[in-house]
């Protein structure tokens, strides 16, 4: 049996609480400023009203320019191709057309007075294509970009038309595939102080994880895919309304609860409901430690519960469980072997990614006094689960902080304070990068991340 229940729908951390709090605005002739976060796979942006001091609202899209590839290799690979331009124009269409949303009739004012400023952060790859740069650099070692530091230039600059006379800055990159947006993160959380050894990880489909030691800064990046992000998953969505953000499975009498964002009828899984399903069916036996999702006739040999075993089908021609389905009033929803294996190799390189830094940098993990999760996961994960499968180790339990869209609250303290930009600017070239991809061992820390169990 599944039981529906009602979930709030999640909400981002944009900075509401900090008007009044900083320096003085970017600058005092902007009326209306738009903090965007330019993901891999999603797009934030946040409008602020500095005249009123109140933030007007978020909104978040998927990046169109998924549409020529999922990730960031991918897309480089276009440009390469003779597409740089058309990724250009998709992304700068797109923020145009967001932050258009949060202006009224009677607004050209403003716009041609230039009264309207974007502070835009994403990672290196994305902010090249923003700026219509060329990625070449990027596309093998030893990278190397376009430009370094922030970049200050107008609307038209780089093709935009409702929004040609407004001010634009993109935050300053660390490296070549640690961008402004991780940058972002290290300012709006502080993770510079001398006083404890922090770290982060902002979850996306480059997946950034910072490394705070008292005051040295060490940064790298991980290929997770966009299966964080609900994407590439069959049943995934991001976390809004319909969205299964919660799953518990009762082994005994297989009875099934859902978490349903505002009660809608489910129609798909969303970040927080993938990993909370994967613990599930790890904890009543049903998913073995390597990632293999039994078929109903393996399960009944285990001793499994029928009416958890009635659920495990075959779908595109492997092992599926079906969380839910037509009899239970809601769209078929089903956890494909091919969905767990996208989220093991998302699981795995975050937590290879961890070990790597860590011992670059001679810590271990007992060494850690404060795990920060940031990202679209970071403001809606289940801190047990995310321990369960291995995404977090065990001894994160008494000290994570879910920061939510921590980059985006980067890019609103970039509009709100005029030093913000150039004190992350100075503070990039002090922060060390490594390219754990190239350091020993990354690949075999990688395949033994793989295993969905707990991580001591």
């Amino acid at each position: 049996m599944v039981i529906f229940r009602e979930q709030k729908k999640f909400t981002k951390d944009t900075g509401d609480k900090i008007f009044g709090k900083l320096g003085t605005p970017i600058d005092s002739a902007v009326k209306k400023g738009f903090a965007v976060d330019i993901g891999t796979t999603t797009v934030v942006v946040t409008a602020l009203d500095l005249e009123k001091k109140e933030i007007l609202g978020t909104v978040s899209q998927a990046n169109e320019q998924t549409r020529l590839g999922a990730d960031v290799m991918m897309r480089i690979m276009h440009c390469m191709s003779g597409r740089g331009e058309v990724l250009h124009q998709l992304i700068v269409r797109q923020v145009e057309e967001m932050a258009g949303q949060f202006l009224g009739k009677g607004c050209q004012e403003e716009l041609a007075a230039g009264q309207c400023f974007f502070f835009v952060v994403g990672n290196t790859a994305m902010s090249h294509l923003f700026l219509n740069k060329s990625t070449e650099g990027l596309a093998g070692y030893p990278f190397h970009p376009a430009y370094q530091g922030n970049y200050w230039c107008t609307g038209k600059e780089i093709g935009m038309e409702r929004f040609g006379e407004a001010g634009i800055c993109v935050l300053s990159g660390i490296a070549a595939h640690v961008g402004g947006d991780a940058l972002a993160v290290i300012g709006a959380e502080q993770l510079y102080g001398k006083e404890k050894i922090q770290l982060a990880v902002d979850l996306g489909t480059n997946a950034e994880i910072i490394l705070n030691c008292r005051g040295n800064i060490m940064a790298c990046s991980t290929a997770a895919g966009p299966a964080f992000e609900g994407k590439g998953i069959s049943c995934g969505m991001a976390a809004k309304s319909g969205a299964v953000s919660e799953v518990k499975i009762a082994a005994g009498n297989g009875n099934i609860i859902l978490g349903v964002l505002e009660g809608e009828k489910a129609a798909g899984l969303c970040s927080s409901g993938l990993i909370d399903l994967l613990a599930q069916l790890r904890g009543c036996g049903l998913l073995l430690k390597d990632g293999y999702l039994l078929g109903q006739a393996e399960a009944e040999a285990a001793g499994i519960t029928a009416e958890l075993c009635r659920r495990l089908v075959t779908c595109n021609g492997q092992n599926a469980f079906l969380l839910c389905g037509e009899k239970e009033g809601a769209k078929e929803i089903c956890l494909q072997q091919s969905d767990i294996r996208s989220l093991q190799l998302a699981k795995a390189a975050i937590q290879a990614g961890i070990i790597s830094i860590l011992e670059a940098a001679g810590l271990t993990l007992k060494a850690v006094d404060e795990f920060i999760v940031a990202g679209v996961l970071g403001s809606c994960m289940k801190q047990k689960s995310a321990i369960d499968i291995g995404l977090f180790p065990e001894s994160a339990g008494t000290c994570i902080h879910l920061a939510g869209n921590a980059a985006g609250k980067g890019a609103v303290i970039g509009i709100l304070d005029s030093s913000f930009a150039s004190d992350m600017e100075k503070l990039s070239k002090e922060v060390l990068h490594i390219e754990i991809a190239q350091e020993k061992g990354f690949q075999e820390r990688l395949m033994k991340a793989m295993d969905i169990q707990r991580w001591l």
